[in-house]
């Protein structure tokens, strides 16, 4: 009897100790799950730093809007600009001018402008023609608006002096460099020699068009002489 007690005794021991063997596994189990609790934060923490990039593309958007006001406000000076180079040539009609204020440079390809006439045009304190070229030759560009009457000329100006005793000859071209009128071969003078006051091409038969008027000093390119300062006329005679 004392034998079976015993061994009841040791089983019971053996049971219990069992049971509390048991007991760890489960809290072992525990711990994965604290683990992946802890994780959750972080991801967490990371949804932010993903949303941050999206106010990065509001000044891009901006930055076009800026372009374009700059464009279009450029846009009503050029127009203006335009607007008043016609109304500049428009003004050019007829009366008096300053020849140095005349647009152009005085070459052939780049003539002081005259402008439309329509009327008498009389281009004052041109500079006086002198030796080398390109300062014995100077173009200016004219535009008959209507067919010229019988008086029309076109041509220069000036008064000789002992130290200008050089006159300005005047030939009419035509923009396309074709002689019309050479300076020689065509042209009368006022007042008397030596005394000359002028010369001039007569423009009577020319059609309504654009014109240059050459204005040079034939005597040598590289002789001492020098023009006068002078005036250019250009009468269409209507």
């Amino acid at each position: 009897m004392i034998r079976k007690c015993a061994l009841a005794l040791g089983a019971i021991v053996l049971a219990s100790g069992c049971g509390g063997s048991s007991d760890h596994p489960s809290s072992a189990a525990k711990s994965p799950s604290t683990d992946v609790s802890t994780s959750a934060p972080d991801t967490a923490s990371a949804t932010p730093d993903l949303s941050s990039p999206t106010p990065e593309p509001t000044p891009t958007t901006q930055e076009p809007v800026e372009e374009t006001h700059t464009a279009t406000s450029d846009a009503p000076d050029t127009l203006g600009g335009s607007d008043t180079t016609d109304d500049d040539d428009q003004s050019t009609g007829d009366g008096d001018q300053d020849c140095g204020s005349l647009a152009g440079s005085g070459t052939f390809t780049d003539p002081l402008q005259l402008g439309v006439v329509d009327g008498l045009v009389t281009a004052r304190n041109c500079a006086p023609l002198t030796s080398g070229s390109p300062f014995n030759v100077r173009y200016f560009s004219f535009t008959l608006s209507g067919t010229p009457g019988t008086d029309a000329h076109a041509g220069a100006s000036f008064t000789l002096t002992q130290d200008a005793l050089g006159p300005v000859y005047p030939a009419i071209v035509q923009p396309n460099g074709w002689v019309l009128k050479h300076s020689l071969g065509s042209g009368y003078w006022t007042g008397t020699e030596p005394d000359f006051t002028g010369r001039y091409q007569q423009i009577s038969d020319l059609a309504p068009g654009t014109y240059i008027l050459r204005t040079e000093k034939l005597d040598s390119p590289l002789h001492s002489l020098s023009t006068p300062s002078y005036d250019v006329v250009v009468d269409p005679g209507y």
